[in-house]
């Protein structure tokens, strides 16, 4: 059986089933890559980057009984939604690594971006990054749009393309939705920095409604992350179209 056309990389998260687990499932059920894929679409290989968002887990139960402890599970995040999205349009061929790492701040992806570019060489950069910085008390945004025009450095400096994305708001009744005001403005920033760098925005805020999050009122529940895929596609597509000169 060939290579698996999504990936997952290692990272540790607050979930009952490990990275480890799920690798192993995903070397199980490995989908085969062949080289078919619309030699038209410029992107054979894209590294989605980011946090527990990324990495795909929502809180399912509505309601917690008292005093007990809230675990998220492992969903079907947006990577593998798009993977079929992509492959249904380009063919079979085209590659997803998912790199989301739950609970990582923006510095901490400063970090390990590198690291993530030299072992998958993408083509293009799914990046998703900053909401574990202000999701508190003392949000510290110019550090969040320092770290951020850092990585997009970094990105360019390995010759991958990048579109850079905002979050869906949070449901101000959930658990996890801290500080659910500050995620406008989050957003506001990583739309400055996408028009100062040039960049192709997805803009998750404006797609996925309340009802596309889940009980604790960050992580996406299945609509939301349908809706993140879809919004991902479109941005990529623009960008494949002004990477050809359409």
């Amino acid at each position: 059986m060939g290579a698996a056309a999504i990936l997952m990389t290692d990272g540790s998260c607050d979930r009952a089933s490990s990275p480890t687990d799920v690798l192993a499932a995903a070397a199980a059920d490995a989908i085969p890559v062949s080289a078919s894929a619309d030699p038209g679409f410029p992107f054979r290989k894209i590294l989605c980057f980011g946090d527990s968002i990324t990495y795909g887990v929502t809180l399912e139960a509505p309601e917690l009984p008292i005093g007990s402890q809230a675990s998220l599970e492992l969903v079907e995040g947006y990577v593998p939604k798009l993977w079929r999205q992509l492959e249904s349009r380009y063919g079979p061929g085209l590659e997803l690594v998912n790199a989301g790492l739950p609970g990582e701040g923006s510095r901490a992806a400063v970090g390990r971006i590198g690291r993530e570019l030299r072992a998958q060489a993408p083509d293009l950069v799914l990046l998703l990054e900053g909401i574990i910085d202000v999701d508190n008390d003392s949000p510290d945004f110019p550090a969040v749009r320092d770290n951020l025009r850092e990585i997009v450095r970094i990105v360019r400096s390995q010759h991958a393309a990048l579109v850079l994305g905002t979050y869906p708001l949070l449901n101000p009744d959930g658990f996890r939705a801290t500080n659910p005001e500050n995620v406008p403005k989050l957003n506001d920033l990583i739309r400055r920095l996408a028009r100062e760098e040039s960049l192709v925005l997805a803009d998750h805020e404006r797609a996925v409604d309340l009802g596309g999050v889940g009980a604790d009122g960050l992580h996406p529940n299945e609509i939301g992350y349908e809706v993140m895929a879809d919004t991902w596609l479109a941005a990529i597509e623009l960008l494949a179209d002004a990477t050809n000169g359409i």
